[in-house]
C-alpha cells in the first residue's frame, strides 16, 4: 500500500541501424511481487546549503515537452565532498556560472572552485560536464552569442582545481558553423569512463532548420578524437551517456523522425563507432510528428551485465491528454548480435485513475544494494509540465519487478513544491559507500538540497 509522507521543512535538514528486437511484454497494471511494511524512506536524509544567488530554475515551455535543460551537474570527490556545478538566475550576466565544494559530513559548502573566464560568461549554452582522471574536469560552453536560439560554435575545456586550463577542443572544428547550432531541444551530456580513460560528448545540434545529436569521443589525457558521429538520427534528443566497465559506453536516444519512430539503446566502441540499435520502446505515430509522449529516462548497469531503463511514455498514443506512466525494460546483451529485451513492466498506472497525475521529465537511478535498484521520479499535474505535486522513491530487483512504493510532499514556502529530481544528472555513489547522492532545488530560490538514501550491504 502507498503512503504520503509529509516532510516537514525541518525534515529536510535531517542528517540521517537494426530495428528488430525480441521483447517479453509486461503486464498492463504494475507488478509487485514484494509487498513490506517497511518504510523506504527511513533510509532518506537531506540537508540544504544556501548559495550566493537565486539558482536558475529549470526551463519550461516548449523545451519541456522534449528536453529540460537541468540547472545542476556534480562529481563525488575520494573525501566524502562533491563538485556542484549550478547556474545563477542571470544567465546573461558574466560569472552566473558556479562550481562549489561541499562537505557531505560537515553538510556545508568548504570552498569555491575557480572557473576558466571563458566557461563563465552570459549568454552563452551550458553544454555539460564530468571529472576525469588526474583531478581535472571537463567542461562545455557556446561562444557569446545574443540570439538566445542559435547558439553556434561550442567549445570544451579541461582545466584543473585552479581554473587552469589544460586544452581546449572546438566541437565544431570539421563542421560548417554557417550551418551549425546546438540545439534548444537536446541535453548536453560529457561523461567520463574510466576504463580507458577516454570521455564521450553528447548533444543535440541543429543544421538548415532539422534537429539531430552530436557524438564523440576522446582521450582524456590529451583531448585528442578517436571518433565522430555528427548527425546521429533525427530529430534525436533527450541524450543519455553511460561509461559501461570495458571501456565502451552506451547511449540512449529519443528519436521520432526514424524509418521506426523510438526510444532506442545503442553501444558505441569508442574506436570503431556504434556497435548495433535497440528499440527499448516503438513510438507509435508517422516518423517526424514531434509529439512523442514519451521521456528517455535513465539506463544503469547491472551487476550480470544487462541493462536496466527506466522511461516515462503513454499507455494510449491516441489521446491529447498527457498521462505518462513509468516502464523499466531490461536490455541484455547490449552491443553484441544477440541484444534484446528481455523484461519490461509498468511501475505506475496513472492512465487508469481518476487522479490528476502524470509522470514526466526527471527520474534518477542508482544502485541500492547488490540485487536492488533504488529509483525516483516527480510526478506531475497533467497537461502542467511544470508544476510537479510530489516525488515517488522506489525499489526495483534486478530483473525489473517492483519491490516498493513511496509517496514524497516537501512542504515548503515554494508554491508549487520542490522539482526534486533533475534530469540528465547522475546519482551517484559516496566514497564510503555509504550513500547514493543527487541534488535538488532547495526550499527557496538560493537554497540547493543535497539528498542522500542509504545503501544497504
Amino acid at each position: 500500500m502507498k503512503k504520503i509522507l509529509f516532510l516537514s521543512f525541518v525534515l529536510a535538514f535531517m542528517s540521517c541501424s537494426k530495428d528488430e528486437d525480441i521483447a517479453v511484454k509486461g503486464d498492463d497494471k504494475p507488478v509487485v511481487v514484494e509487498e513490506t511494511n517497511g518504510d523506504l524512506l527511513k533510509d532518506y536524509s537531506s540537508f540544504e546549503v544556501t548559495l550566493p544567488e537565486n539558482l536558475r530554475a529549470l526551463t519550461s515551455g516548449a523545451n519541456a515537452t522534449f528536453a529540460v535543460w537541468p540547472s545542476i551537474f556534480f562529481s563525488a570527490n575520494d573525501d566524502n565532498t562533491i563538485d556542484v556545478y549550478w547556474e545563477g538566475s542571470n544567465t546573461a550576466l558574466d560569472g552566473h556560472r558556479h562550481f562549489t565544494k561541499i562537505s557531505l559530513l560537515s553538510k556545508q559548502i568548504v570552498a569555491e572552485n575557480p572557473l576558466p573566464a571563458a566557461l563563465n560568461l552570459g549568454n552563452t549554452r551550458f553544454l555539460g560536464y564530468d571529472k576525469i582522471s588526474g583531478g581535472r574536469y571537463i567542461m562545455g560552453t557556446s561562444d557569446v552569442n545574443s540570439d538566445n536560439t542559435l547558439r553556434k560554435n561550442p567549445k570544451l575545456y579541461c582545466f584543473d582545481s585552479n581554473g587552469t586550463v589544460k586544452y581546449t577542443i572546438d566541437l565544431w572544428k570539421d563542421c560548417d558553423p554557417a550551418n551549425i547550432a546546438t540545439g534548444q531541444a537536446g541535453q548536453a551530456i560529457m561523461t567520463y569512463n574510466k576504463a580507458g580513460d577516454t570521455f564521450g560528448v553528447y548533444m543535440g545540434h541543429r543544421a538548415s532548420g532539422h534537429q539531430a545529436g552530436w557524438l564523440g569521443f576522446y582521450k582524456a589525457e590529451t583531448g585528442e578524437r578517436t571518433f565522430l558521429r555528427d548527425w546521429y538520427i533525427s530529430h534525436n534528443f533527450d541524450q543519455r551517456l553511460l561509461p559501461l566497465p570495458d571501456g565502451r559506453y552506451v547511449a540512449l536516444a529519443h528519436g521520432d523522425a526514424l524509418p521506426k519512430r523510438s526510444l532506442f539503446v545503442e553501444g558505441w566502441d569508442v574506436n570503431k563507432g556504434r556497435l548495433g540499435w535497440l528499440n527499448y520502446f516503438d513510438i507509435p505515430g508517422k516518423s517526424g510528428e514531434n509529439v512523442t509522449k514519451s521521456s528517455t529516462g535513465e539506463v544503469i548497469n547491472l551487476p550480470n551485465g544487462n541493462l536496466a531503463i527506466v522511461y516515462a511514455t503513454q499507455r494510449d498514443h491516441s489521446t491529447d491528454k498527457i498521462v505518462r506512466d513509468v516502464r523499466v525494460a531490461i536490455v541484455s546483451g547490449i552491443a553484441t548480435s544477440a541484444q534484446k529485451v528481455i523484461k519490461e513492466n509498468w511501475l505506475t498506472n496513472y492512465a487508469s485513475t481518476a487522479i490528476d497525475e502524470t509522470a514526466g521529465w526527471g527520474m534518477q537511478i542508482g544502485r541500492y544494494s547488490e540485487d536492488k535498484l533504488f529509483l525516483a521520479w516527480n510526478v506531475f499535474k497533467t497537461q502542467q509540465s511544470d508544476k510537479i505535486q510530489k516525488t515517488t522513491f522506489a525499489l526495483l530487483d534486478n530483473e525489473g519487478n517492483l519491490l516498493k512504493t513511496k509517496d514524497t510532499i516537501l512542504n515548503t514556502s515554494k508554491k508549487e513544491g520542490i522539482k526534486m529530481i533533475q534530469p540528465a544528472q547522475t546519482m551517484r555513489r559516496t566514497s564510503d559507500g555509504k550513500y547514493l547522492v543527487f541534488l535538488s532545488e532547495g526550499s527557496d530560490p538560493n537554497k540547493l538540497r543535497i539528498n542522500m538514501m542509504q545503501v544497504k550491504k
